[in-house]
């Protein structure tokens, strides 16, 4: 399961200045955007998920604080609504805020301490390109399980997936202590499997990437 972060302009909703929000608004995921892992989301990856899982508009995405799983608390509400724009995937969510953790993410919404937001998923399709914009990974289907509302600064650990960076690093250490061999074709047909780039995520944290 990957996650991606994203800076969300977050607004809150549905509260007085002297009370704590209960709802807010912002996008999970943006689309056209190559990210720090060489990722790039496309208008309708989450079409299909969204239809199978949340056809009522996109209401009832589990919305956690910061991909807290394992903590019953950690769940800080539910979407209202979740849809695809030109932009991203923009969701409307209702807080919980009879809980600790749901009150606590209130309060940073209320004062602007928190602005980002994270999703988890898996990779249904998707593909290498090369184009003149640059080399990319293409996330074409996504299947969505959460979204969160994450700490600034969090996408450095949670972007850095890149197969291509594998790569270019394994490529630069085997120059630098082995002889020259010859040639080995770059694969263009095929495209790596999700397990092969959950792989590489593993392999990059080890090195440091």
């Amino acid at each position: 399961m990957f996650k991606k972060t994203f800076s969300a302009d977050l607004k809150a909703v549905g509260f007085d200045k002297d009370e704590l929000p209960t709802e807010f608004e912002g996008y999970a995921a943006v689309f056209d955007n190559v990210d720090l892992g060489g990722d790039k989301i496309v208008k309708g990856a989450f079409a299909e998920s969204l239809a199978k899982r949340y056809p009522s508009g996109g209401a009832g995405i589990p919305v956690y604080w910061n991909h807290n799983l394992d903590d019953p608390f950690g769940n800080v509400g539910k979407t209202l609504e979740a849809k695809e724009d030109d932009h991203g995937l923009r969701v409307r969510v209702a807080l919980d805020t009879e809980t600790s953790w749901g009150k606590q993410t209130a309060r940073l919404l209320k004062d602007q301490r928190v602005t980002q937001m994270s999703f988890s998923f898996d990779v249904q399709e998707g593909a290498f390109v090369d184009s003149e914009d640059g080399y990319f990974y293409e996330l074409r289907k996504l299947d969505l399980f959460e979204v969160s509302v994450v700490p600034i600064g969090m996408n450095q650990a949670t972007e850095i997936i890149s197969v291509k960076a594998l790569k270019e690093k394994e490529r630069a250490t085997e120059e630098k202590t082995t002889q020259p061999e010859a040639p080995v074709a770059e694969e263009t047909s095929e495209e790596p499997s999700v397990a092969s780039r959950e792989t590489a995520a593993r392999r990059l944290r080890a090195m440091d990437l």
